[in-house]
This record gives C-alpha cells, structure tokens and sequence, in this order.
C-alpha cells in the first residue's frame, strides 16, 4: 500500500497519535509523518544495491516527542526562529528560550496533534493534516487554520505545502525542522559538502537574535555559494561562529534561486537538494545536539536546512513583514529531493 496508517502511541492526557508511512510505488523511498507536531520522523532513501538510509533523525517512542526540546522533525509556527520578546513589537509573546520566543513559544505547532484530513493513495501518494491554533495562543492574535499537505511528488522527492488562513492580522512564519544525516546518522555531518545560494546572512546578538543588519558572506566561513565542507572552518575566529558555537544562521537567499541548498555526501553516495518559495534558509551544523533532551545525540550529529521568512521580522522593519492578514492566504512550498551520484 503507498500509504499506511497506525497507531503510534498515546499523549500523556490521552490521545491517540497516528503514524503515516507514504511509499513510492516504484522507488520504495518512504516517509513517515507523524500526527503529533505534524512531524517528518523518516526518511528511507533505497541505496540501489539493497541498503538504505534513513536520511533524518528520529525518535522511538512518542513520549520522547511530547518531552523533546529540538523540535525533531517537527512543522514550526506560528513564526520560526527567534523573536526578541522585549522589543518593540506590540505582542505578548510567550517566553521559552530565556527573553526569547523560539519557534512559536511554548507550545506551537510542534507539541500539539494534528488532524489527519485526507490520504491519497496511488503514483503519489499524499496526505493532509490540519491543526487550529486559538486565538491568543502563544501570544498571537486571531484564530489561525493551517493545513499540511506532504506529497511524493517524484521517485526521490518530498513536496510540502503550507497553507494558513486567519480571522485577523497575525504574524505568520512557518518551517519544517527534519535533522538531516546523509550517511544516516553513522557519524557527524562535518564531511558533508554544502552550497547555499545566498550571498548574505543576518547578523545575530549575543541572543542569537537578528539585530536587523546583513553581513555579506564573502571571503568569511559564511560563503557556501561554491560546495565546502560543512565543518571546513568551523574552528575559525570569525565573531558569529563563537554566537552559536557553530552555524545556526539565516542566509537570505538569492533572488530565483533555483535550489536553494544541495548537500551531498561521499561516504554514502547520497545528495539533497532543497527548493523554496521562502526568501531564505536557516541553517544549524547541529551544535547543540549533545544537549539534546530526553535523548542526546552527539554534537553535528545532523544538520538542519529551514526555509522560511526572516526571523524577528515583527521588531525589525528593515525585514519583509511576515504578517498574514485577515481574509488572506499564508502558502508555504517546500521540496526535498533526493539523488545518489
């Protein structure tokens, strides 16, 4: 069956949490979604020669999902990334990162179930979640409607769109945060080699929050326009690596960038490519995956690539506004596409 429904487990009040494997008729490359968070917990990459590789982390157990603090896997929202509490912006919201709001704040879109609306079955496979996000949680204003759909749109390729409808102007800044190991977790991610199509970044504080200023990547560890290393020169002085103790950084990207992210990695063979509609890619090296909890991971043991708005937009009006207003329609575009070379 190109898609399979289960039962994955129960939440702590109660809940039944499904889990959603989508499978390619032809390829056997399979996804497998999670209800709870909306949350990619698989990717199985078949190697050609029998193997395969789950390409991002995961968890066993859906407790360690309701108690995780990475976001494994998980669809972000209301707005991703960091936002300074303490700015300006006329919003209350939730604190879960020090000052911070970090990735929709204390509850978000990735601790709460989703609902499964439809599953279609054939040459591509998809399916449909949605989840209703009250007004006032989190601090964000109107009640908001988002609807996921995930699609094996090609024999190797994940297509994600977002779309989310509000009853009154809100902030609206989603992601999707699958942790990515080419070689399928066997060893940290410092080999893999990164392009990113940008040629600036935004300059974080001492909060890794953006302060509303861009950096130009030339001639710094930031310049992934031509393939390096992911780790090549981590270990650099630059002011901003020793901010996160590693990458974990917005790259705007170039405008009509045709792939915005490829990643490849020679120990496996396998490649991904990243194409958006956002205006730009978070990328994390993974620095803090040893403190990760209830599991911890080893350090770069996984990279993340977030498309998505810039960050922090509602305090600085130098960024492009990420507000939704009343009556319109958010859509998000996202696709994952696998190759071995």
């Amino acid at each position: 069956m190109p898609v399979i429904r289960t039962s994955f487990g129960r939440l702590k009040d109660g809940r039944n949490v499904d889990s959603l494997v989508l499978r390619h008729p032809e390829s056997n490359f399979s996804v497998e979604l999670l209800e709870y968070g909306a949350t990619i917990r698989s990717m199985r990459v078949p190697l050609g020669d029998g193997r395969s590789i789950d390409a991002v982390l995961s968890y066993a157990s859906l407790a360690d999902y309701e108690s995780g603090n990475v976001y494994l896997g998980a669809t972000i929202g209301r707005c991703a990334g960091r936002t300074a509490v303490n700015g300006h912006a006329a919003l209350r919201l939730t604190c879960n990162e020090a000052d911070n709001h970090l990735h929709g704040g204390t509850t978000g879109f990735s601790h709460v179930p989703w609902q499964t609306l439809s599953i279609d079955e054939g040459e591509r496979p998809r399916v449909r979640l949605r989840h209703r996000s009250p007004a006032g949680e989190d601090g964000y204003p109107g009640e908001l409607v988002v609807d996921a759909e995930f699609a094996l749109t090609g024999a190797f390729e994940l297509a994600v769109v977002l779309e989310a409808r509000a009853d009154r102007d809100t902030p609206v800044n989603m992601t999707l945060h699958p942790y990515f190991n080419l070689d399928g977790a066997a060893s940290t991610v410092d080999a893999h080699e990164l392009r990113i199509d940008a040629d600036r970044i935004l300059a974080l504080d001492d909060r890794r929050v953006p302060t509303g200023e861009t950096l130009p990547v030339d001639g710094t560890p930031f310049d992934f326009r031509v393939a390096q290393a992911i780790g090549a020169h981590r270990y650099e002085g630059h002011a901003q690596l020793h901010v996160s103790g590693g990458y974990d950084h917005y790259f705007v990207l170039r405008e009509r960038a045709p792939v915005a992210v490829e990643v490849f990695s020679a120990a496996s063979a396998l490649g991904l490519q990243v194409r958006t509609n956002q205006k730009g890619i978070q990328f994390y090296s993974g620095n803090q995956l040893d403190q990760a909890r209830p599991i911890a991971f080893a350090q770069r043991a996984a990279f993340c690539v977030e498309p998505h708005g810039f960050p922090n937009a509602i305090n600085e009006p130098r960024f492009p506004d990420v507000t939704l207003r009343a009556g319109e329609t958010y859509r998000y575009e996202a696709r994952y596409a696998f190759y071995l070379r």
